[in-house]
């Protein structure tokens, strides 16, 4: 066996091949937050420990000024009919695995995170185009791609002891929708119509 030493004194970027960092780096024995949320949950469920809405996700759940529902926002945004019911079905089926975990706390704080982060997300990325009349097909590709896909990867990185959630890419999809519904995210540019 040969033994060689290395001296290794330069930045640590010059040491290692660096590339962009897409999930959760934890090192030793540190969770992240939803990691340590999703724990939580499992625990929860296991010992039936139940509580009430959280006062922030009630915002979330409320709906906002507006007459329009679901299907109405995505017309005026230009989405056609089959696209319209595959949306309903995906809300749909988030809000029913919503529904089933809405009393413990653990899953509310998740789903506030998840809400939250499409929300602001949606509003920064995808609003803008929206209101510079991008085409649909080109909004949605962002959506995919900077909303749906980084949750699904933050929940796969995080999400190792979820046995309940178990968030997929439809459900993502349907909470996108489900705030739709609830007037919190808009399709159109309303105020300059």
């Amino acid at each position: 066996m040969n033994d060689t030493f290395v001296r290794n004194d330069s930045t640590v970027g010059a040491q290692a091949n660096v590339k962009e960092n897409l999930g959760t780096i934890n090192i030793g024995n540190n969770k992240s937050r939803m990691s340590a949320t999703f724990e939580r949950l499992e625990k929860e469920i296991l010992d039936n420990t139940t509580k009430e809405v959280i006062d922030e996700l009630l915002m979330y759940n409320t709906k906002l000024n507006g007459t329009k529902d679901l299907e109405e926002k995505l017309q005026d945004g230009g989405f056609k009919k089959a696209f319209i019911q595959k949306a309903t079905f995906q809300k749909e089926m988030y809000a029913k695995k919503a529904t089933k975990y809405e009393c413990y706390h653990a899953a509310q704080i998740i789903i506030l995170d998840l809400f939250a982060r499409i929300k602001n997300e949606f509003d920064i990325k995808i609003y803008p185009m929206i209101s510079l009349g991008v085409d649909v097909s080109t909004i949605m590709q962002e959506i995919h791609k900077q909303i749906v896909c980084p949750i699904l990867q933050m929940i796969e990185a995080n999400g190792a002891s979820d046995k309940s959630l178990s968030f997929n890419m439809d459900h993502i999809y349907g909470m996108i929708y489900y705030l739709t519904g609830m007037c919190h995210l808009n399709w159109k540019d309303y105020d300059n119509v």
